[in-house]
């Protein structure tokens, strides 16, 4: 590698991304479908709420062999969303979330 320039040429660099950019997917789907602005005030607390849960039960469904792809630990990241929406009282329709209950198991558990 040669410094700063190869560094996105890191496979696990790579591999964060591909997550990164389905956790930012599918926080965009939930959020048009609950018809929440993207500028919305309230979204930075939502956001650090949610991280933390995620950051909490994201290497326990690691372990567990859950969530091992993008799109697997966009939907634990959308739980651990709906978890931090939930408690400031916003409504969530029926079918908002994912039906995993393995990893709202998870979510649940986190701090």
């Amino acid at each position: 590698m040669n410094g700063d320039r190869d560094w996105g040429a890191d496979p696990a660099v790579r591999a964060m991304r591909l997550v990164f950019a389905a956790l930012e997917r599918a926080e965009a789907g939930l959020l048009d479908r609950l018809e929440i602005e993207r500028l919305d005030p309230r979204l930075r607390a939502w956001r650090e709420r949610a991280r933390d849960r995620f950051q909490a039960a994201w290497p326990r469904a690691l372990a567990q062999g859950l969530a091992r792809q993008p799109d697997e630990a966009a939907l634990l990241y959308l739980l651990a969303l709906g978890r931090a929406l939930g408690e400031e009282g916003v409504e969530l329709p029926a079918g908002a979330l994912p039906d995993a209950p393995e990893l709202a198991g998870l979510v649940e558990a986190a701090p």
